[in-house]
């Protein structure tokens, strides 16, 4: 991949990384705010160009918050792991799709 090629990617995923930022520096996320952090976060683990640039949006919001307190951060992350779950058993429910009953 060329720089051209790259810096072109990296500036396609610019408005997902600005969302995740902003819903990080949130002091807490309501359900459909954690629902799409855990969106972002499924899709950076698939695209290793969004998860780097997550990363990086990590260490930034992390020295915007020093004063984040681990309880709070435990708090969201509970929260966050509860939206993925959530949407993994989702998504999970409509790939298998209804099923019909058969009589034996």
């Amino acid at each position: 991949m060329s720089d051209a090629e790259w810096l072109s990617s990296a500036l396609a995923y610019r408005p997902t990384v600005y969302e995740y930022c902003q819903l990080a520096l949130r002091p807490t996320l309501d359900c459909a705010a954690a629902e799409r952090m855990g969106e972002i976060l499924q899709q950076a683990e698939a695209e290793p160009l969004l998860n780097f640039l997550i990363d990086e949006a990590d260490e930034l919001v992390a020295r915007l918050q020093p004063c984040l307190s681990p309880q709070t951060l435990r708090q969201q992350q509970r929260q966050l792991q509860g939206a993925i779950d959530a949407l993994w058993v989702k998504e999970l429910l409509a790939a298998c799709g209804p099923r019909s009953k058969t009589s034996f």
